[in-house]
């Protein structure tokens, strides 16, 4: 695919994060220059439920140990205050919706096999209701660019959010899917892979030159402690993965951000 030419900084954004990290990971230099150039971006997270006890089985329980967070209050204290620093390093409004991640979705996902495999039969129609959730929210404005990611990776939480996407676009909304990292950093097969699933559903890319804005992006990254260290246990140097991720992307005009349009 070749990119298109169509500004994306020139409009108001609303970014919808699966989880606390991915909006700032994937496309926080975007998020950055349109706030930078006065145009209020909002980033909603959605799998961002309140967590008890019986919610945390024994693969969740195996994700908080990796995070260091052993107690649901600490993993959901923790996880929002970072989410929070992330979002004013970008400069952006930030809030949390009531889903439950899916690891605390009872035996649904109970590995990674599973986690990064088919959504469960019981959500395949999820993404039409988060979609009306999206519509009913504060932050919602006509007319809004909204972006989602792309699914590459292939975790359930990102499918879902892609679809929601396709129903929004339907409604014709304009949707943009932006490229999920550090999934697309650590297996760049994947991106073709991803697009080769979706490929009825998303027009060609759009490349997006970010500049200076790739320091925020990797301020907003830091601000993610407890995750960096499994998210890029690939390398003890997150900022120059994703500074030359993003430098590979743009080539001669320099760092950027990929993002594809969402057809219904």
């Amino acid at each position: 695919m070749t990119a298109a030419a169509v500004d994306l900084l020139q409009a108001r954004s609303l970014f919808v994060s699966p989880h606390y990290d991915d909006v700032p990971l994937s496309c926080g230099g975007v998020v950055a220059a349109l706030a930078e150039r006065g145009w209020a971006p909002r980033m909603v997270t959605v799998f961002a439920s309140e967590l008890v006890d019986a919610m945390v089985g024994e693969f969740a329980a195996w994700k908080h140990a990796r995070w260091r967070l052993e107690e649901p209050d600490s993993v959901l204290s923790t996880r929002r205050a970072e989410d929070a620093a992330a979002a004013k390093t970008l400069g952006c409004e930030a809030r949390w919706l009531g889903l439950p991640d899916a690891i605390y979705r009872g035996d649904r996902y109970t590995s990674d096999q599973e986690l990064f495999g088919r959504l469960h039969a019981e959500e395949e129609e999820l993404g039409e209701v988060l979609a009306d959730e999206l519509t009913q929210l504060p932050e919602w404005r006509d007319g809004d660019r909204v972006f989602v990611p792309l699914g590459i990776g292939s975790h359930v939480d990102h499918q879902l959010v892609f679809e929601a996407g396709r129903r929004l676009a339907r409604r014709g909304v304009e949707v943009f899917a932006y490229e999920d990292c550090p999934y697309a950093i650590h297996t760049p097969e994947g991106v073709d892979r991803r697009l080769d699933a979706v490929r009825d559903h998303v027009a060609e890319p759009v490349l997006v030159p970010i500049g200076a804005a790739i320091e925020p992006r990797l301020d907003a990254i830091a601000c993610y402690r407890s995750q960096i260290p499994v998210i890029f246990r690939f390398t003890d140097d997150f900022r120059s993965a994703v500074r030359a991720f993003a430098l590979d992307r743009g080539g001669l005009r320099g760092p950027a951000e990929r993002f594809w349009p969402v057809l219904s």
